[in-house]
């Protein structure tokens, strides 16, 4: 990647495959925002977000510019021109006195301009030509395993930025995952790739750790503290490679369980341990700004399911010996993965909205795949054919739901970008509330399977 005098990004003549790929993967999730501060940071990594879309049918129509300029090298002007006018036909345009739904303060704000189409353009543009160098350089770091920093050394460059300009470090050194560029609006840094050979031919030495400054910043949004790095601007400071690589690796290798096997799901989950701290960051992602949607009065439709969890052995054996009975008939399982639709998460919050005592919190509702992966107890209810998960949630407990052999429909990527539904049957995640584990007590009910 490299700058030029007009701001817009030159590509290598061939197309930035790990890019594009990229920022497909993530265009499957949008989020629309009224703040560039509601979707923080690596959540950016898998989700697609415009501040003030809300409410505007616009956000579709922005990704799809962005992945033309990504994948067809336009430049600003081809891209502005491509999507003012649609902008403009939508009313998402010029100043408007609009409602913030985090506060209800009625104020002024800018949508659509010159300006923002060109913070959109550039953002989105250079977010996933770092996210797609990233992938790439994972792939390589055996035989080149430094990152040169490279700062293009002008009148307008960062102080900072300027100094960190010939930092040479090991790919995996934790300075990168936040410094790589870019590190704030309009930065033009990239990154080098380099072997040994590549270092004694030039004449560089690998740098001694730096030793940055940190600075306190609040999110006034979220009222997240967190420390930054100074010359970093807020919402910057993670590598944004990193985070997609985590996110967009537990999606699909968690969304390979709805097509397997009970058996072959539970063994793959038994296996995939090591992408559940990327697969609950993901998850949490995902699920925070719907709730914050519905906390606002404004409906999810878009019929988006994830994959959060796996039955377990206990479960698997438990259907295998024909103990788990509906309607006197032995229940035959049809799909080892636990999902979570949109029409779950909404069914889950208009519970906890009920009145004390009855749905979980946010919080716990936020944890759904530690309360999956680690629950305190399984049962099957023998009353009302389910899976019963009892969890922690917090100072009580709880319990989950699961509809075994749900019949659901998906969405899932087709040619040429496009998304199409397809029927899958799912163990599906759909009730929550506090209860006590006083009641699991009636065996006539409930039969324990772990």
């Amino acid at each position: 990647m490299a700058g030029s005098d007009d701001g817009n990004i030159r590509f290598q003549a061939l197309p930035p495959e790990e890019a594009i790929a990229y920022f497909k993967a993530k265009g499957f999730n949008q989020v629309e925002s009224w703040d560039w501060r509601d979707v923080w940071q690596a959540q950016h990594a898998t989700a697609f977000t415009v501040a003030k879309s809300a409410g505007f049918d616009v956000l579709k129509d922005i990704q799809a510019a962005v992945d033309d300029a990504l994948g067809q090298g336009l430049t600003l002007k081809q891209f502005s021109a491509q999507l003012t006018p649609i902008l403009q036909r939508k009313g998402w345009w010029g100043k408007k006195e609009l409602p913030d739904p985090l506060t209800g303060e009625v104020r002024e704000v800018q949508l659509g301009s010159p300006r923002r189409l060109r913070i959109i353009y550039d953002t989105n543009l250079r977010m996933s030509q770092a996210s797609g160098e990233w992938a790439r350089i994972q792939r390589t770091k055996r035989t080149a395993p430094y990152l040169l920093y490279s700062a293009i050394l002008d009148g307008v460059t960062r102080p900072l930025h300027r100094k960190w300009n010939g930092t040479v470090l090991p790919v995996d050194h934790p300075w990168w995952s936040t410094h790589y560029p870019p590190n704030g609006w309009h930065c033009r840094c990239s990154t080098i790739q380099l072997s040994a050979h590549d270092l004694e031919a030039l004449g560089y030495q690998v740098s001694p750790d730096p030793e940055d400054e940190l600075v306190m910043y609040t999110n006034d949004r979220t009222g997240e503290t967190q420390m930054i790095p100074r010359g970093i601007d807020p919402g910057f400071a993670y590598n944004p490679g990193a985070a997609a690589l985590d996110g967009h690796a537990a999606q699909a290798l968690m969304g390979k369980l709805v097509d397997a096997s009970p058996d072959m799901a539970a063994a793959q989950a038994a296996s995939a341990r090591f992408v559940v701290p990327a697969l609950k960051r993901d998850l949490q992602a995902w699920i925070a700004p719907r709730l914050d949607a519905l906390a606002a009065g404004t409906p999810i439709k878009t019929g988006e399911r994830r994959v959060v969890g796996a039955l377990p052995d206990e479960v698997l054996e438990f259907f295998g010996s024909g103990r788990a009975l509906a309607g006197g008939e032995a229940v035959e399982l049809s799909s080892g993965a636990i999902t979570l639709s949109e029409a779950g998460i909404a069914h889950l919050y208009r519970e906890a909205k009920r009145g004390s005592g009855v749905g979980l919190g946010r919080d716990t509702l936020e944890r759904i795949v530690d309360a999956l992966w680690e629950p305190e107890a399984i049962y099957w209810d023998k009353s009302n054919p389910a899976l019963l998960y009892l969890i922690d949630a917090g100072e009580e407990s709880g319990k989950l739901v699961v509809r075994v052999n749900f019949a659901a429909k998906v969405k899932v990527p087709a040619e040429g970008g496009k998304v199409q539904r397809a029927a899958i049957t799912t163990n599906d995640l759909w009730s929550g509330r506090i209860i006590s584990p006083d009641v699991f007590g009636n065996t006539r009910e409930f039969e324990r399977i772990k």
